[in-house]
């Protein structure tokens, strides 16, 4: 491998090269760190037939897919011809557990048979473009760039005069990250480790909950006002973060009513409940009310929805209501409001849940038939919580 210094351009030879990032501290912070490859057209504006991709959706575009173990196979030949140039961006992601790039100490990016290589220990950049591929006559070249940006992706962009939406990252509020994968890494908590999230029964003897705070655990107790007995992992869809435990021994006194109809309402007000912050708030389920924010999630994600009712650490699992009781969603993750503004964004209770829809189709692939119901006229939210409080259930794991 031939190693570039920053500003550096070489000819790239290879129709078909692989760009793969790797650095010491990456497995334990990825969490932390966004990447984008953004495409350019020849008025250095986003190509249309190319849009940008964010690395760990692993979305796949024309001459741009991926391998194996994750890195991004970039086949020159088949870019489409709008396509001028293609930027790699790395950038803070909140709501992982690094605070800084610079706790990425040095990250390294492999092109084909060169090597780009960024030493980030002592900078206080939170976005750097790290390198460029792009067209060069017949052929295509690459530019070691490295120009980083205190401002973080905001002023990355504005500097590149383009505007896009960064794709957030959502922040669960119990145990690790669905759908992360780092290739070689245990995710296994410790032996010992235990915490605590919610749940609702479906029928006699199921528990949903979020696949998060089930993963990786081996022990489960489920406890209610009228009910405490030990549970057992049943069916998992960990895309839609979703879980389902069985009760084996005893059955369910009492379960939800799903509305009957999947349409969810801007603006409409719900009820969500859950177990947030045990030890800290007492042992006893929480009530919160807001509306519907937005009809989607992060990158227009249409199985979630957005919702303003704040919820904590141990909400995870907990359903969300209408306001006559029936059950519209599952709390699904909130953005970590503290990263956000360490990164200039104010933002309070930007919060997501999996729609009903999803949660039916889940239950449905389980062989469960949830009991389903009209919503009916507004009912007291006190009488809401007293007949939810007989469904509710709080989790607790251990690995």
């Amino acid at each position: 491998m031939t190693e570039l210094v920053p500003g550096q351009r070489v000819e790239l030879h290879e129709p078909v090269v692989e760009l793969r990032l790797s650095g010491a501290r990456l497995g334990d912070l990825s969490r932390s760190l966004g990447g984008l490859l953004i495409a350019l057209d020849q008025h250095k504006r986003i190509a249309p037939d190319f849009a940008p991709i964010d690395i760990e959706t692993r979305e796949l575009r024309p001459g741009a897919g991926y391998g194996p173990n994750g890195e991004i196979c970039l086949d020159l030949a088949a870019v489409p011809p709008q396509v001028e140039r293609l930027i790699f961006v790395l950038y803070l992601a909140y709501g992982g557990p690094a605070q800084s790039l610079r706790e990425f100490e040095r990250l390294s990016l492999s092109v084909g048979q060169y090597t780009v290589t960024m030493d980030l220990a002592g900078r206080d950049e939170s976005a750097v473009i790290f390198a460029e591929v792009y067209r060069r006559g017949q052929g295509w070249r690459l530019c070691s760039n490295g120009q980083g940006f205190v401002g973080g992706m905001g002023a990355l962009l504005s500097a590149l005069n383009i505007d896009f939406a960064i794709p957030a990252r959502a922040h669960r509020d119990v145990g690790p990250s669905p759908g992360h994968h780092d290739h070689g890494r245990d995710h296994r908590p410790p032996p010992g480790t235990s915490y605590t999230g919610s749940g609702f029964a479906v029928d006699g003897r199921h528990i949903l909950t979020n696949a998060h705070v089930v993963e990786g655990m081996s022990k489960f107790d489920v406890a209610s006002d009228q009910l405490n007995a030990a549970a057992e992992l049943v069916f998992v869809d960990p895309r839609n973060d979703i879980a389902l435990l069985r009760v084996p021994d005893r059955p369910l006194p009492v379960a939800c009513s799903f509305r009957d109809v999947f349409d969810i309402h801007l603006g409409e007000d719900v009820i969500v409940l859950g177990f947030p912050l045990q030890g800290l708030l007492g042992s006893g389920p929480q009530a919160t009310t807001g509306n519907v924010s937005a009809l989607c999630g992060i990158g227009n994600d249409t199985s979630v929805m957005q919702f303003s009712a704040p919820i904590a650490s141990g909400n995870s699992g907990g359903p969300i209501l209408d306001q006559s009781g029936q059950v519209v969603g599952l709390v699904y993750s909130s953005l970590n409001k503290e990263r956000l503004r360490d990164g200039g964004i104010n933002a309070e209770n930007i919060n997501f849940g999996v729609k009903g829809a999803v949660i039916r189709a889940f239950l449905a692939t389980a062989g469960i038939e949830p009991r389903v119901a009209p919503s009916g006229p507004p009912r007291g939210r006190a009488d809401i919580v007293r007949e939810a409080r007989a469904f509710i259930y709080r989790i607790r794991c251990e690995a």
